[in-house]
């Protein structure tokens, strides 16, 4: 899962460094996501899981994602 959501990362930012970035770590301070960022960010799980965000998106981390992901919905 984290191979899918570094793809959405490269989308989103095509000259971050995919090679650093693990569950820890941070979409605002490492990744540096602004808010259009995260709007991108988030349209792009949305469309590659099939998952909708009814409530704005609170992650801080990659691996605030995955969980979100695999938990029952």
């Amino acid at each position: 899962m984290i191979a899918r959501l570094k793809k959405i990362i490269r989308d989103v930012d095509p000259d971050l460094n995919l090679e650093n970035v693990t569950l820890e770590t941070r979409l605002i301070d490492d990744l540096h996501f602004d808010s259009l960022g995260i709007m991108m960010f988030a349209m792009a799980i949305e469309d590659e899981f099939n998952v909708t965000f009814d409530e704005p998106m609170n992650f801080i981390t990659v691996n605030d994602v995955i969980t979100y992901l695999k938990s029952p919905k």
